[in-house]
């Protein structure tokens, strides 16, 4: 079951920041769920600052 946790916030993170590199806004995120939305916001935010 954790396993299943982890992957599915990593797919979020890398998601996340594959829309910051592409440029989309934050207000894109797709997920609802808080921990999912917070992975998908630490990888847009990671990847707004290697755009830079």
């Amino acid at each position: 079951m954790k396993r299943q946790k982890r992957d599915r916030l990593e797919r979020a993170l890398s998601r996340g920041y594959q829309a910051g590199i592409q440029g989309r806004p934050r207000e894109n995120c797709p997920y609802h769920t808080l921990d999912a939305r917070s992975y998908w916001l630490g990888g847009w935010r990671q990847a707004k600052e290697d755009r830079v």
